[in-house]
């Protein structure tokens, strides 16, 4: 669950990160590779989880608009202490993690803020064009199982040889 929370993070402040403030209209978007389809199903996941977390008791305009706001507030650095506000510094860090590792700490996936804040921005408008929140969150589960099983035979320590047994003679 806290890898969860961080990719929900980092997709959050990528987003911001490389969108402009007038720019958080929900759009349908075009998915032509894998590091495509990842950054934006990472964006819808994490704006599922906001809109369910966060936003559960206000899903008027003017609330997901204050986030937005405050994420663009939190990548540039602007000081405040309301909970959006800290909530947008946690995701722009992430998002800045994210743009400097790679997408989800991988170095050979690349961080594409705009899909990753599209997804983030469709799923806080409740957008159910093409893909839904809840195909995002199998399709990273999937993701994220076959690169840990890919990861298995690499990170188990090498056994040493066992010697065949030999039989004891017979009476």
């Amino acid at each position: 669950m806290k890898k969860q929370s961080i990719f929900t993070i980092v997709a959050l402040i990528t987003m911001v990160v490389m969108t402009s403030c007038g720019n958080y209209k929900a759009k349908e978007v075009k998915l032509s590779s894998m590091n495509d389809s990842l950054n934006y199903t990472l964006g819808l996941y994490n704006g599922k989880g906001i809109k369910d977390y966060y936003l559960q008791k206000d899903s008027s305009d003017k609330a997901v608009a204050a986030l937005m706001k405050a994420l663009d507030k939190a990548f540039k650095a602007e000081a405040n202490n309301d909970e959006m506000y800290k909530l947008g510094v946690q995701i722009g860090n992430s998002f800045k993690m994210n743009k400097k590792q790679g997408l989800m700490g991988d170095s050979t996936l690349k961080f594409n803020s705009e899909l990753v804040m599209q997804g983030l921005v469709n799923a806080l408008n409740k957008f159910d064009e093409g893909m839904k929140p809840a195909d995002a969150d199998r399709f990273l589960q999937e993701y994220m199982m076959k690169k840990q099983a890919a990861m298995m035979p690499q990170q188990a320590p090498q056994a040493a040889p066992v010697a065949p047994e030999e039989s004891a003679p017979a009476n």
